[in-house]
């Protein structure tokens, strides 16, 4: 059991100098960019409650940073600063725009700035990684209610009740698929814009990924503008895309990164392995252990803290005994299915020199070919429908990244990581 002294009041950002003056934000990759001036309902959300504020000592890609080809030797990573906060703003400014071109009333305008600002708000401190400890009570759309303060919540009221503004954020009705189109658009952009940006273009010649996606960037260098490209029919209640090679153009994109990024197998071992250290000091209900409630408010330097002080309690900065981490690179093995990844683990654990971080099941992921686009004679239709071809290529970089993994080391040497590794998986 952890000891109770270790858990403390969860700290927060000093944000009074944000407040001070007014935001700069954008949206990478387009011509949106706006500073949020005192006295809107962006400003006055982040006055609402300390919750939003939380989201800016979040990292929104946790430790994903692995950014290398299929062949780890050629290893390539990079450094990500943008927030969980800066997001959100970011999906709010999008939403905004999105709602304002279709001629949304203000009062739909602010309920979508509103479920911008907050779809994110009950994310836990290290974010993905740690949600798969327990997908169910750390799902970010399901709790962010709860999340708020007395203060939050009144303010929330002041635009739509809890239930509406609850659907909005699980993307139902045609405001939650802007919503939803406002995050991926967002989330595609600025990720793009960490990964590729700093990198210079000799590099960029010489990693897979970096160039495919330099590919198409140069045809729609402002790809980011697909948001001006997003229709909203109020009566008939659809949301669709005007411009279908727009819109595959970004789908390839967002494909490309889920593929080689996001689900890259070296970065789900990691993540994996992250999950595994939180392990012991977690719990859905014990509040002598890390529970979801405390995570949704803690940041991820205060985890950090918390995890370190039992792995590493002579170190004095947290992050510091993960920095080992950044340069690991996980083995690992794809099977087709579970029986056969439980079969090869046992193998695996046989051999003294070797330790098994776990198995992983990746269900792919949704390549958005559900999307309407306008047709022919202006007709609304499914880009499946529309373009089956380009949607069949989508739909299997979607499920290329379906299997089983099974994740090890090799533990013979000693290094500060295979230390780490041994001591959490008790080999």
């Amino acid at each position: 059991m952890m000891e109770k002294e270790t858990i403390r009041q969860p700290s927060l950002p000093n944000f009074q100098e944000l407040f001070e003056d007014s935001l700069f934000e954008f949206l990478p990759y387009s011509d949106l960019s706006r500073w949020v001036p005192e006295q809107s309902t962006y400003e006055e959300a982040q006055r609402s409650t300390k919750a939003l504020l939380r989201l800016g000592n979040i990292k929104a890609l946790s430790f994903l940073s692995f950014i290398g080809p299929r062949d780890p030797k050629d290893n390539f990573y990079i450094e990500h600063h943008h927030t969980r906060f800066d997001h959100s703003l970011v999906v709010a400014l999008t939403t905004e725009q999105i709602l304002r071109q279709n001629g949304a009333s203000l009062d739909q305008i602010n309920v979508g700035i509103v479920a911008g600002l907050f779809h994110d708000i009950a994310t836990p401190a290290l974010g993905d990684a740690i949600k798969q400890l327990d997908p169910k009570n750390l799902n970010e759309e399901d709790f962010w209610w709860e999340t708020l303060d007395t203060r939050g919540k009144n303010f929330v009221r002041r635009f739509a009740d809890k239930e509406t503004l609850d659907r909005i954020i699980k993307n139902q009705g045609p405001l939650g698929e802007v919503l939803d189109i406002a995050d991926r658009i967002t989330y595609v952009m600025k990720d793009l814009y960490n990964v590729i940006g700093p990198i210079k273009p000799e590099e960029i010649e010489s990693n897979p990924l970096l160039t495919s996606i330099s590919n198409i960037i140069s045809f729609y260098p402002k790809i980011g503008n697909i948001y001006r490209d997003v229709g909203v029919d109020q009566k008939k209640g659809k949301v669709f895309f005007n411009d279908p090679n727009m819109l595959y153009a970004f789908l390839l994109l967002r494909a490309t990164l889920h593929r080689e990024f996001y689900l890259h197998p070296i970065n789900q071992g990691r993540d994996l392995f992250i999950a595994k250290l939180l392990e012991p000091l977690y719990s859905k209900d014990d509040t002598s252990k890390l529970t979801p409630s405390l995570l949704r408010q803690m940041t991820d330097h205060d985890l950090l803290e918390i995890i370190c002080g039992k792995y590493f309690p002579d170190m004095l900065v947290a992050e510091s005994a993960f920095f080992s981490l950044v340069n690991w690179l996980p083995l690992f093995e794809k099977l087709d299915t579970q029986e056969e990844a439980i079969a090869r683990a046992k193998q695996l654990q046989r051999n003294s020199n070797v330790a098994v971080v776990g198995i992983k099941k990746c269900r792919g992921f949704d390549s958005g070919i559900s999307y309407n686009v306008v047709g022919k004679n202006g007709r609304i239709l499914s880009f499946s429908e529309f373009d089956p071809y380009r949607a069949k290529a989508l739909q299997t970089l979607g499920e290329s990244t379906k299997g089983f993994f099974v994740f090890y080391a090799d533990v013979s040497e000693e290094s500060p990581t295979n230390t780490l590794l041994k001591t959490v998986l008790k080999k």
